[in-house]
């Protein structure tokens, strides 16, 4: 009997820890970028003619889809198609022509995971995002020879070709 309770309550224990596994503890980031900031993007898009939206957060946006179906979450897993420019023009980084980019919207930076939470599947946006969204006071990928210096703002143009 000793021997039945023990393996019931190593079960129990152990089904728990599986099922804590599975669980989902991202959800959206509440960074908000400063007003600074904010003027920053802003004086960025009227130099350039361009009419965004602009998110509670500080993130400025425009949506040219929307997609179908429900919109991206922090715990779904996305494959995008992306090309990321400084405000430049000069491009740090894209995924190469016909291929998708796949990752979990939670593990995503604040100002990427927020961008894609407007938009489903099929959806493109183009996202302005401030520095606090992005990668902040830190140059990318290092300080020696950084690709993004620190304090950038950084322009994305993305599109959703799968939620799961």
């Amino acid at each position: 009997m000793k021997k039945l309770i023990a393996i019931i309550v190593v079960s129990l224990f152990t089904a728990g820890c599986v099922k804590d596994a599975k669980k989902c503890n991202f959800v959206l980031p509440t960074l908000t970028a400063p007003q600074a900031e904010r003027v920053g993007v802003q004086n960025y898009l009227s130099s350039k003619g361009i009419n965004a939206t602009l998110h509670p957060s500080g993130l400025y946006y425009t949506i040219a889809n929307t997609g179908n179906g429900s919109k991206a979450e922090p715990c779904n897993t996305v494959s995008v198609q992306y090309t990321g420019k400084l405000t430049n023009d000069s491009i740090f980084d894209a995924t190469p022509s016909g291929s998708v980019y796949t990752d979990r919207m939670g593990a995503l930076m604040p100002g990427l995971q927020l961008g894609l939470n407007l938009i489903g599947n099929g959806g493109n946006i183009i996202l302005y995002i401030p520095p606090t969204l992005g990668f902040g006071s830190t140059p990318y990928p290092n300080a020696i020879n950084p690709i993004i210096p620190a304090n950038s703002i950084l322009v994305y143009d993305i599109s959703i070709s799968s939620i799961q």
